[in-house]
């Protein structure tokens, strides 16, 4: 469960970030926001694969890549965010 969440957050942040350096071509700090969304939308997806070996490490990787996803691209990236955050917890919260 966590896996497909992450993966799916991942997608939906990487969806933003290149949506954001597409955007970004009118302004530069957009452009550095939407590459900065991307780097942390792979971490997440790196964070998902690491929940199957250990869960508590990629819960954390998950929910520090979600506030870094959300802080960088906000509104572009809150489905992913919300979706790793989701997964990061479900990880970090398994028994």
């Amino acid at each position: 469960m966590e896996l497909v969440l992450g993966i799916v957050g991942g997608i939906f942040g990487l969806l933003g970030g290149i949506f954001a350096v597409m955007f970004g071509m009118f302004a530069s700090e957009v452009t550095m926001l939407g590459v900065s969304a991307i780097l942390a939308s792979i971490f997440g997806i790196i964070g998902s694969v690491l929940v199957v070996k250990n869960p508590k490490v990629g819960g954390i990787v998950l929910v520090v890549s979600a506030v870094w996803l959300f802080i960088s691209v906000y509104l572009f990236g809150i489905l992913g965010a919300v979706l790793m955050v989701l997964a990061g917890l479900l990880a970090v919260l398994r028994k």
